[in-house]
């Protein structure tokens, strides 16, 4: 009886390690756009004014991939908090153009 419910337990942790290992390889695979997303290939520009669109200027920018992204990285690379009006008012920032 005592070999027995160690072979359970054996197939047991081999089952739940097994399961565990799927359920991260789909993770990664499901997330695959997070690790091999385009790269930044250069940088562009922009000053902003009054009669510039902060919206359309993302949105040229971005092309295929997510807004978010680009936001985040027009944040990161000119050490903004946010992309409010009163922030980059009158300031160059520099936009990335990720090549996909």
């Amino acid at each position: 009886m005592r070999i027995k419910v160690k072979k359970i337990k054996k197939l047991g942790m081999i089952l739940l390690a097994l399961i565990v290992s799927l359920l991260v390889i789909y993770a990664i695979y499901s997330n695959r756009s997070r690790f091999y997303g385009g790269e930044i290939v250069r940088y562009s520009q922009v000053t902003i004014n009054e009669k510039t669109d902060m919206e359309k200027i993302i949105s040229t920018f971005a092309g295929e991939s997510s807004k978010e992204k680009i936001i985040s990285e027009i944040k990161k690379v000119n050490n903004l908090a946010d992309l409010s009006d009163k922030s980059v008012y009158g300031k160059t920032i520099y936009i990335p153009i990720i090549a996909n």
